[in-house]
């Protein structure tokens, strides 16, 4: 529930009350991709849906300096592609509010990022540092990404993050890991044993500092990777392969401290009933009368224009 900068309701039924009797040329064509945006829009009729992303509670661009905020979203497995849109829908508005001069340091953190579409991702990592906005983006496997952005759009994200942090992959992934780290000039000794003498040899050869055999099999709590440095701040060791130490009776002590997540909005009335679904539900049907009177009130102004009024047969109605 956010304030206008984001004014988005997702009414896939409201496109029904935009009907042609008469459709030729590009009013035909125009028609086509009507219906076929009410495919997709159609699924995120929901009353819940309508809720969260209506009235004006807060804005967001969260690293405002006047009102910095922590936004944490999620979305649920069962409704992926049906949330999915309205998460890209928030994430690139964020996304265009929060990278800019003067704004407070910030961090952009995505947990499974196949399960949305991140609109201008690519653009953000590139041009976030310099307006101090840390992108940190998780996810299972490369071929995920690739399978839900695209193959070129995948290979500019995992070619343009600075720093990675890898667990156990395999495949192509691993491949692509092992390359990225580089090869290492390494010695190699050889013995050639016979009845008469012992030989030994010894050569140098350009190996994979990390091959991709060793990133398939780590364990768990082994993490290889890479990480970036600052003019100021040089990193000698940029390429790691170490086991991350959790003290275990610490996170339980942090956990335990854990307080439970304040109530936002009650919808208990005064004889103690829960209102939620009467409230969600009569917001849903308020959002759906106000669409009507906007087609109705633009309807009315295109019928009164001299020049525009030809766009509307003469039986078009609401």
């Amino acid at each position: 529930r956010v304030r206008g900068d984001l004014s988005a309701r997702f009414g896939g039924e409201c496109l029904e009350t935009y009907r042609i009797k008469t459709r030729k040329g590009a009013g035909c064509l125009a028609y086509g991709q009507i219906a076929s945006a009410k495919i997709p829009l159609s699924r995120m009729i929901s009353p819940q849906l309508y809720w969260v992303m209506s009235d004006s509670e807060f804005t967001l661009d969260i690293n405002n300096p006047e009102e910095p905020k922590i936004l944490c979203v999620g979305n649920n497995p069962d409704r992926q592609n049906i949330y999915g849109a309205a998460l890209g829908l928030y994430n690139s508005r964020i996304v265009k509010l929060i990278n800019k001069k003067g704004m407070l340091k910030s961090s952009v953190i995505i947990d499974e990022l196949p399960t949305i579409y991140f609109k201008g991702l690519d653009n953000l990592i590139a041009t976030a540092r310099s307006n101090k906005v840390a992108v940190c983006l998780g996810f299972q496997d490369f071929s995920q990404l690739v399978r839900d952005y695209g193959d070129k759009e995948a290979k500019v994200v995992m070619n343009t993050v600075g720093n990675i942090f890898s667990g156990q992959v395999v495949g192509e992934t691993a491949k692509t890991l092992s390359e990225r780290f580089g090869k290492v000039l390494q010695k190699r000794q050889s013995i050639s044993i016979n009845r008469q003498d012992v030989s030994t040899s010894i050569n140098t050869q350009m190996d994979a500092l990390i091959p991709p055999s060793k990133i398939s099999g780590l364990t768990q709590g082994m993490f290889v990777g890479s990480v970036s440095d600052n003019f100021n701040e040089r990193i000698e060791q940029k390429i790691f392969h170490c086991e991350i130490v959790v003290d275990a009776e610490k996170v339980k002590r942090e956990e335990s401290a854990y307080k439970k997540i304040p109530v936002i909005t009650n919808f208990t009335d005064e004889d103690g009933n829960d209102r939620m679904k009467e409230t969600v539900q009569a917001n849903y049907r308020r959002i759906k009368e106000e669409v009507k009177q906007i087609v109705q009130e633009e309807l009315e102004r295109i019928k009164n224009d001299p020049v525009l009024c030809k766009l509307l047969p003469d039986n078009e109605t609401v």
